[in-house]
């Protein structure tokens, strides 16, 4: 049979044709695509000025996209397999050829069983080979589908030329935006920063915040601070330049949860700063008493309410403190015109010496604590308080007799009644006697009447004078002065006296005669002189 060559090769290099042009069309159709969307991405990112996390967002999507885009594009292209039998029947329809070039390379193929007249079979084959070198095989299969796609594709890519050319500034900048770097673009105005005057946001207190902008860009005559609270509630504060400077300022005037702030200043946005709120210290104070041993059972720590307390003079106090919330750097006290450092121990902070005016306290005193947490805040004041010291009163006493008239060997009685608020240590009778004719008494002498081992709060007793032995005379005086002690542990005891009493020595006759004029009522009396010298009621 004839020779089909050229109906191959042409057959071949028509398959070629439409394979390159599938592909380069397929192609130019995902660069548009793929071109638009990245010109896209540009737009929303110049105009949205998007964070971290909404490109991320974005460039996930446009992932998804461009991958799609290839599915509808290059995969039908790649997939895409034509037989040239398949081809040659295109040909024929495109060149309108009378001759069969399908059943001449069907005939020709000596790997198909052939049937029918040979003759006709090596007519068809003949004939087709005369005309195969003559075909125009690419005729009809239409160009404008490739060069338009490649022109558009083409002008996808000039557009994003032009745009880089023409804003080279802001097309840099978004390359490094798409790979998540942190630049922002270039602005009229561009904020330097955003500080705060205070060291930290502190709850309940104001904070003021001033922003700094480029002095050799625009300089606008005000802006906006964006604040985002608790549950994402947003709020705006006007910035108010100083004078004349590059600098804005406005104060936030309470502080109450975390919250990140924005400054907004002509064109630019600067970075968003979070703000976590602090707390005050809040203070616990124990002003520990150690009350003297002999008054523990019967003083009682006593607080007025709020930072006045109570205590016992001569006691030692000892001042702890620490903070319910947050950890203290430093403490300080001050008694009068004393500042003392604290000192810390685990969570307390105590009085770093042994000896200091609340050792062994006299009289009340004031003082002022002052704390600093490791964070530099302190409370809005410092805590102050007013340790009141109650003194140890000195003992009571009061004295009374029936009848001031003695006989020379008497023993005259006297009622007593002794008291003092923690205990009574001794109570002793001061004896005085001054002779007829003479200026000046005798010696004073001096006898125990009562020593309370108990402490008692409370005496009443009556003692006897014994006069036998002092060899008195009728007209002698002699002048009894009760003395009481009282019990202040090792402390000596304040020593107070009675009213003294003043016995006459007297004659029987006279003696006698007195004593006719006291009746049974005379001991009730004496009681009640007895608590008239000691004042209304009885102090426990």
């Amino acid at each position: 049979m004839a020779n089909l060559s050229p109906l191959h090769r042409g057959i071949k290099r028509v398959r070629r044709f439409r394979s390159v042009a599938r592909l380069g069309s397929g192609v130019a159709q995902w660069v548009t695509a793929a071109g638009w969307l990245f010109l896209i991405t540009f737009g929303l990112d110049w105009v949205g000025k998007m964070d971290t996390v909404e490109r991320v967002v974005l460039l996930s999507i446009e992932a998804i996209a461009l991958a799609w885009l290839f599915k509808k594009y290059m995969l039908p292209v790649i997939a895409v397999r034509e037989s040239l039998i398949g081809i040659a029947a295109k040909i024929e329809a495109h060149q309108d050829v009378q001759s069969d070039l399908v059943a001449a390379l069907q005939f020709n193929d000596a790997n198909i069983d052939q049937f029918g007249s040979e003759q006709l079979r090596a007519r068809v084959v003949n004939d087709t080979a005369q005309i195969s070198p003559g075909i125009d095989y690419l005729f009809g299969f239409s160009r404008p589908t490739l060069w338009k796609n490649l022109g558009k594709s083409l002008a996808t890519v000039a557009i994003i030329i032009a745009v880089a050319i023409s804003v080279p500034d802001y097309f840099n900048i978004f390359l490094r935006r798409i790979a998540l770097g942190e630049e922002s673009y270039p602005t009229k105005t561009v904020v330097l920063s955003l500080e705060t005057i205070e060291a930290n946001a502190v709850v309940g207190r104001p904070i003021t915040f001033v922003v700094r902008v480029d002095d050799n860009k625009v300089v606008p005559d005000d802006g906006i601070l964006k604040i985002v609270g608790k549950n994402d509630a947003e709020s705006e504060l006007k910035l108010v330049r100083i004078g004349t400077t590059n600098e804005y300022s406005v104060t936030l005037p309470r502080v109450i949860d975390d919250f990140a702030v924005t400054a907004i200043v002509g064109d630019d946005m600067g970075d968003t700063k979070k703000y976590d709120v602090l707390q005050v210290p809040r203070i616990e104070l124990e002003m520990k008493a150690d009350i003297p041993a002999y008054a523990v059972e019967s003083f009682n720590v006593k607080s007025a309410g709020g930072r006045i307390q109570s205590v016992l003079a001569g006691s030692n106090v000892h001042p702890v403190l620490r903070s319910t919330n947050n950890k203290l750097r430093a403490a300080t006290i001050q008694l009068g015109d004393q500042v003392f450092a604290l000192k810390n121990e685990g969570d307390d902070w105590r009085m770093p010496i042994e000896n200091h005016p609340l050792i062994g306290v006299e009289s009340t005193t004031k003082y002022q604590i002052s704390v600093t947490d490791t964070n530099g805040i302190s409370p809005d004041r410092p805590i102050t308080g007013i340790l009141q010291v109650r003194p140890d009163q000195n003992p009571r006493i009061a004295a009374a007799t029936v009848i001031n008239l003695v006989l020379s060997g008497a023993a005259p009685r006297i009622k007593f009644r002794a008291i003092d608020d923690f205990g009574i240590d001794t109570v002793t009778a001061d004896i005085t006697i001054t002779r007829v004719g003479m200026d000046n008494s005798d010696d004073t002498i001096t006898r125990m009447i009562n020593e309370s081992k108990s402490h008692a709060k409370q005496i009443d007793n009556t003692v006897p004078i014994e006069l036998a032995d002092y060899g008195l005379k009728i007209g002698d005086t002699v002048l009894v002065t009760l003395r009481v002690t009282d019990y202040r542990g090792q402390q000596e005891g304040v020593s107070i006296p009675s009213d003294p009493i003043e016995f006459t020595v007297t004659s029987r006759a006279n003696f006698l005669a007195a004593m006719r004029d006291i009746d049974s009522e005379t001991d009730e009396k004496l009681d009640q002189i007895i608590k008239a010298q000691l004042g209304v009621g009885d102090r426990q």
